[in-house]
């Protein structure tokens, strides 16, 4: 009897454990699967933070590429309004067609290598020669920034570091893109260079400390408006902002951290209020062979090649101003009024498809694409202008600045401000520096033309 009870015992702690058994193993599936799940959702969440990554190297500079863009439909849409006045001259028609073409192909071209570029597939960490991915990357930031900002470079040859081009490339759009906002009045020096360095002693550093070894060192220095104690603490924050009125967000250089962090990388701030800020980024050496120092990757990642090239800027000599002769007056320019125009814009596309426009709308034009030997041709004959018309962002001085300095020589002259940025300038101030009219790019040329004449016209009941 007792045996029985025995094996009953046992009998049901067997079963007791073959249910536990059971139990723990669907258990241990279910934790199984849902890891799996969890992983699956970690890579998806991964994978859309990355793309997101690319969105905001390109969107970043968004604003600058749509000027860029701007300058060329105006050339293009300038020239095609021009060919409908000579569709009767084969050849005046074919070389306005041919205008058309080059700016359309320059144009498909930006577009084209931004795309690729924000389409890119992730790449791996491989030995890589910084110099030419620092190099094609800023051909495609010297394109995009405003011709207000001066952009240097000095890059040393350097040994091999394990990087993937789409981080350095975010890197670096990142960091001069902060360079950029932080200019006073939308001009100024960036700086760029690249080098080895050797660091002897371990150094403080995010996302890392430096140890001792030899690294690659990329800087951007700029001589913007640089950041107090307070800021420069956060700076490595999201959506941090040392905008006055806080619309920038400095998500830059949180960017700039994760991505040094999966480099094994690190960086160093230095910044003053008033006197600019320096980013070094801090790279190891590493001892492996680069195979090709261009490569595939960098192959596809040159970004808006010869683009410069291609938009020629100051195809005759700069201290001499492009005086255009009036050219046959079309249909439709009877009721035009005489004038000598002064046209400043440093895109000599743009310049040139206004010029010829005007003067087939009976305008006299001296064409300028430098503001300096504008401001020094109009001082030596003020008197010879009607009207001035102006960009509003060029090297060395701005629009509104050019119309203050014009009118402290001759407070009469109308001022237009051609710009393709309505946020370019402070209207207000505009106003009180001289302008009198603006248009927004990209206008025809008749438009400009008939403000003009409202203009002259305006002024001459005014002397009535």
């Amino acid at each position: 009897m007792q045996f029985l009870v025995t094996a009953g015992v046992f009998g049901l702690v067997a079963l007791a454990l073959a249910i536990g058994w059971r139990r723990a193993r669907q258990r241990v599936i279910q934790l199984q699967r849902r890891e799996q799940r969890l992983d699956n959702r970690l890579l998806e969440l991964t994978n859309q933070l990355k793309q997101a990554h690319r969105m905001e190297a390109v969107g970043i500079l968004a604003g600058s590429i749509a000027n860029n863009l701007n300058n060329l439909l105006a050339v293009i849409l300038g020239h095609t309004r021009i060919a409908t006045d000579v569709v009767r001259d084969p050849a005046a028609l074919m070389d306005e067609l041919d205008k058309v073409m080059q700016a359309g192909h320059v144009a498909s071209d930006l577009v084209k290598e931004i795309s690729d570029f924000y389409l890119q597939a992730d790449q791996v960490r491989k030995p890589t020669d910084l110099g030419p991915v620092v190099n094609d990357t800023l051909k495609l930031i010297r394109d995009i920034l405003p011709s207000s900002i001066e952009l240097k470079t000095d890059l040393k040859r350097c040994g091999p570091v394990l990087a993937s081009v789409t981080g350095i490339q975010q890197i670096l759009m990142n960091l001069c893109s902060n360079s950029m906002h932080a200019m006073y009045r939308g001009s100024g020096v960036i700086d760029v260079t690249l080098k080895e360095e050797k660091i002897s002693s371990r150094k403080a550093a995010t996302p890392r400390d430096l140890p001792v070894g030899s690294y690659v060192k990329l800087s951007v220095k700029d001589d913007g408006r640089g950041m107090n104690k307070e800021t420069l603490d956060r700076i490595f924050e999201s959506y941090v902002s040392n905008a006055a009125d806080g619309s920038k967000m400095g998500i830059g250089l949180s960017t700039v951290s994760r991505i040094l962090e999966e480099h094994r990388g690190a960086t160093l701030v230095h910044s003053q209020v008033g006197r600019g800020t320096t980013v070094d980024i801090y790279l190891p050496l590493i001892a492996w062979q680069v195979e090709d120092p261009v490569g595939p990757e960098i192959a596809k990642q040159e970004v808006v090649r010869e683009l410069s090239s291609r938009l020629p800027r100051h195809s005759h000599a700069e201290n001499e101003p492009l005086v255009l002769p009036v050219a046959q007056a079309a249909d439709d320019t009877a009721d035009q009024v005489a004038a000598t125009v002064l046209l400043v814009d440093d895109e000599e596309m743009v310049a040139q498809v206004m010029v010829r426009g005007l003067q087939r709308m009976g305008y006299r034009v001296v064409m300028h694409t430098d503001s300096r030997t504008a401001l020094a041709d109009f001082s030596e004959t003020p008197a010879v202008f009607d009207v001035v018309v102006t960009d509003q962002i060029m090297p060395h001085m701005s629009g509104v600045r050019l119309t203050r300095k014009i009118h402290e020589i001759r407070s009469d002259i109308p001022v237009v401000l051609f710009t393709g940025f309505r946020d370019s300038f402070n209207e207000e101030q505009a106003r009180e520096a001289g302008v009198t009219e603006f248009l927004l790019k990209p206008s025809s040329h008749r438009d400009l033309a008939d403000l003009i004449r409202r203009l002259m016209l305006r002024k001459m009941s005014g002397r009535g």
